[in-house]
């Protein structure tokens, strides 16, 4: 089975995916929007989730250095707090898939204050495994869904702290290519194309809602269906029509 379809097969299993039965029950986001459908992969915390979200992680990293969109690395980068375990499982599945040997990274929200790197440089106060960092090596980001991409410019500038480096892209689980604002401003673009269009950060996902939706789409009420077309209408950087 592709990974792809495993995973939302999955998703769905575990109730990481939601899919509202009819349009009374559709999900209210954190931006007001009312949405057919909400990803939370704060659920996945089982033993069983986390080989999965290793294993399809791993998979989609990998297609997506085949295919050029991401460059080759020696870091991952997992922003606290979800990012960490994500990182540490996407390091372990790389040395166990491919035999690709990385170093997990990951951002502390408070500079550590005691111990022996307190007297130590500032970075390794705000970052986990700095004192290990090859000054120009390629770090990729990982994270879960991205929505407003806040979150990404902030571990950005503490990545800064590292000196001289090159981000070589982004693993998410889903892209749910919905355009940045609110339930009545919408923005020009995602916030994954925001990154890209702003700092040449490209991401690679292991589903899009595109492929979500054609694949869930004819298990769908037709009122489903088509609010979920018509959401996408209004609030889509891309169509499902």
């Amino acid at each position: 089975m592709d990974y792809r379809r495993e995973f939302l097969d999955f998703l769905r299993k575990k109730n990481a995916l939601k899919i509202a039965s009819d349009p009374s029950s559709f999900f209210q986001l954190k931006s007001g929007r009312v949405s057919p459908s909400f990803i939370s992969l704060g659920s996945l915390t089982d033993g069983e989730s986390l080989i999965t979200l290793k294993k399809c992680y791993s998979q989609a990293t990998l297609e997506g250095v085949e295919q050029g969109v991401l460059q080759d690395f020696a870091y991952v980068f997992g922003p606290a707090y979800k990012g960490i375990t994500l990182g540490a499982l996407l390091c372990e599945g790389l040395q166990e898939y491919a035999d690709k040997s990385t170093s997990l990274l990951y951002d502390r929200k408070e500079e550590k204050s005691h111990g022996e790197v307190s007297q130590g440089r500032s970075v390794e106060k705000i970052i986990v495994g700095a004192e290990n960092f090859v000054s120009t090596s390629g770090i990729l980001l990982v994270d879960d869904v991205v929505t407003t991409g806040q979150a990404k410019y902030e571990a950005l500038e503490k990545i800064r702290l590292l000196g001289e480096h090159r981000i070589a892209g982004m693993v998410v689980a889903v892209d749910r290519q919905e355009l940045l604002g609110d339930a009545q401003q919408v923005g020009q673009y995602s916030a994954i194309q925001a990154l890209e269009r702003e700092l040449g950060i490209r991401t690679f996902a292991i589903l899009t809602m595109q492929e979500i939706f054609s694949l869930v789409q004819d298990s769908l009420s037709k009122a489903v269906r088509q609010a979920w077309i018509a959401y996408y209408e209004r609030y889509g950087a891309v169509q499902l029509g």
